[in-house]
Formats: C-alpha cells, sequence, structure tokens
C-alpha cells in the first residue's frame, strides 16, 4: 500500500476535545491487509515553522497498540544512527543548551511549555532562543516546542488512562525545565 499523506491541524479545546480530534482523524484511516507492502502507512503534517516541520507516523514499532512517532523535518537527532524523531532525551538536551546558550529568554520557553501543557494557544513567535545540534547547527527552539505539544499528545493517546501528559511534564520538571 502506498504512504498516505494527510494535513492535520489539532483544533483549540482542552485536552479531552484535542485526543477526540486526533484519535477521529486516525480512526479514518484505511486498513492495511498485511506485513511489509501491504501495511497502511500514514504520515500526519501537523506543524510548520520556517523550514521545518512536524510530522507524525503510524505506524511504530515504539509500542503495540495505539502509538505513533511524532518527527521534526529538516533536522535529525544522533545516537547510533541519524533520526528525525527526538526521544525525550533528546528534547532534554535541547532544552538544556537552550537554558545554557539564552538565559535571558529561557523564562518565555518554561511559560511556553506550560502553556502548551495547558492547552492554551500559545504564540511562539515573540521567543529569540535557540539550541544547538549534535553537529554544532543552530535550530530555533520553537521546533522543540512543537514537538513537545505532540509528544504530549502522543502520550495523551496511548498512556489516557493512566496520567497521559503529565508523564513528559514531570520529567521536564524534575530536571529543571519548567
Amino acid at each position: 500500500m502506498a504512504l498516505h499523506i494527510i494535513e492535520y491541524r489539532l483544533p483549540s479545546g482542552n485536552r479531552i476535545q484535542k485526543r477526540q480530534s486526533l484519535i477521529t482523524c486516525f480512526l479514518n484511516e484505511v486498513a492495511g491487509t498485511g506485513r511489509g507492502e501491504d501495511t497502511s502507512r500514514y504520515q500526519y503534517n501537523v506543524e510548520t515553522y520556517n523550514e521545518y516541520g512536524i510530522f507524525l507516523k503510524l505506524p511504530t514499532q515504539l509500542n503495540k497498540g495505539f502509538d505513533f512517532t511524532v518527527n521534526i523535518q529538516g533536522m535529525y537527532f544522533k545516537k547510533n544512527r541519524r533520526y528525525s524523531n527526538p526521544s525525550h532525551q533528546d528534547i532534554f538536551n535541547a532544552l538544556f543548551c537552550c537554558q545554557n546558550e539564552c538565559p535571558e529568554e529561557y523564562n518565555a520557553v518554561k511559560d511556553a511549555i506550560v502553556a502548551i501543557y495547558n492547552c492554551d494557544e500559545s504564540d511562539l513567535t515573540h521567543i529569540n532562543a535557540y539550541f544547538i545540534d549534535y553537529e554544532g547547527n543552530q535550530h530555533p527552539i520553537q521546533i522543540i516546542l512543537l514537538a513537545i505539544k505532540w509528544l504530549f499528545m502522543e502520550q495523551d493517546c496511548t498512556y489516557w488512562n493512566y496520567s497521559g501528559r503529565r508523564m513528559l511534564f514531570e520529567g521536564l520538571r524534575d530536571n529543571g525545565l519548567v
């Protein structure tokens, strides 16, 4: 089966409304007919910032059940290989770098994370901060903030019956990032 590319925008609203909208969108996917080429694959383009894009990929190998990866188009993260879906540690590292490189702007970054966590609409254009990737390239912190927004959504979909987005938020808090 072909890769299906969908343009999707998360509606305004509370955590429940956002989760319901995203899951409803996923329910419209065409079922696969098997493995390999018979797998139904989806890419949801959900955000853009300058030359970067945030997209979700389904299915994923990470967890069984309802899960997706959050990817940043236009940059890569490095472990043993290049990948576009940042781990929580990659997010923490980018925020630590921003904290060190842009201390005068970091309160605005923290405020944006709290607003995103609370499902408040947040204007990120006023933040003048960045992080440096593993190759020494500078990137706007906004792409990390947008990735956090979608990692919160991923946790709300996958771990709704537990604490959902709170797991990542507590990790950010415990590391002094909010």
